[in-house]
């Protein structure tokens, strides 16, 4: 019954959570989860898992809020995708020489290691832009909310691991509810809105980045952090560096001259699109990094759990 409960269940698949994986094993429901998070000993490991998820979805709203607004004043999505990428460059290189942030111990093998996940992650990026940009905000959501399912039946391909099958259940009210919230009153299902590119692009887009993230997954071990200095916000501060130089040359031949006569001929206007464009890669950096601190708690499926529950933060943005 309750969808608090469901999304426990669904959390706890990598037993990510002492606390709940006991009390699911122990037959306890919901009011026999709480208080035991509430007692436990991990109250401080909880909240360095909320505070980022919390973060992560404001973040995320406020970007897809603005990258749809910049699209439909600059409709250049591999340019628009390329610069928020690259606009991370800006927070995490300064961050690294100012001594902010412990900069990272970089070898060829290690960024041999980012590189497929830096194509996924930068053709995860641009589609998700161009999906945007075709279509609506909430179609778009309702695509990517599939990612628990798409990661679970990838992790299975891959590893050949499935959660337990009650687990699996709980994707159907996950992504169907959020289905829902998304739906317009009234409006008619057209299925073949389906095969439209805005859905191709957006379901290309979350199998991309359930792939990369089950990649960034096996990097982001106790050896790459103790070695290497690799925590969560530097693997995503060099995944950024290597997906925006990966993305520089494709982008600027479909768009580059283009996107300047656009700018150059709206003057003060282009200004004004520029900055936001700017503010809009500030908030795509800011929400993934946060992302990735919670992936580096959860397991990419529990992770995608999260990920779906945060499209609901995004339909009332």
């Amino acid at each position: 019954g309750s969808p608090r409960l469901l999304v426990l269940l669904a959390a706890a698949r990598a037993n990510s959570s002492p606390v709940v994986s006991r009390a699911l094993r122990s037959g306890s429901l919901l009011p026999g989860c709480l208080p035991a998070l509430m007692s436990s000993s991990d109250t401080t490991a909880a909240l360095d898992t909320a505070i980022p998820l919390l973060a992560w979805y404001a973040f995320n709203g406020a970007f897809n809020v603005e990258n749809k607004r910049v699209l439909n004043e600059l409709s250049y999505p591999w340019i628009i995708s390329w610069v928020q990428l690259a606009a991370g460059i800006g927070i995490a290189v300064p961050a690294w020489l100012l001594g902010l942030r412990r900069p990272p111990l970089l070898t060829a093998a290690v960024l041999l290691r980012f590189l497929p996940i830096a194509v996924l992650h930068a053709a995860g990026h641009a589609l998700q832009v161009a999906g945007i940009g075709a279509g609506s905000v909430y179609f778009g959501t309702i695509i990517k909310a599939t990612e628990p399912l798409i990661g679970t039946l990838i992790a299975y391909a891959v590893d050949g691991k499935a959660a337990p099958w009650y687990v699996n259940l709980t994707f159907v009210p996950i992504v169907g509810g959020i289905a829902y919230a998304a739906a317009k009153p009234g409006a008619a299902a057209d299925l073949s809105d389906l095969a439209s590119f805005a859905a191709v692009a957006a379901l290309s887009s979350t199998v991309f980045f359930a792939l990369a993230k089950l990649l960034v997954k096996r990097l982001m071990t106790a050896d790459m952090k103790r070695r290497h200095g690799l925590d969560a916000a530097n693997t995503y501060s060099v995944l950024t560096c290597c997906s925006a130089a990966l993305l520089l040359a494709p982008s600027y031949a479909a768009e580059g001259p283009a996107v300047l006569a656009a700018l150059a001929a709206a003057g003060e206007g282009g200004s004004m699109v520029g900055r936001r464009l700017l503010l809009c890669g500030l908030y795509y950096f800011a929400y993934n990094e946060c992302g990735f601190r919670v992936l580096d708690k959860l397991s990419p499926v529990s992770q995608a759990v999260a990920n779906a529950a945060k499209r609901l933060v995004i339909l009332f943005f």
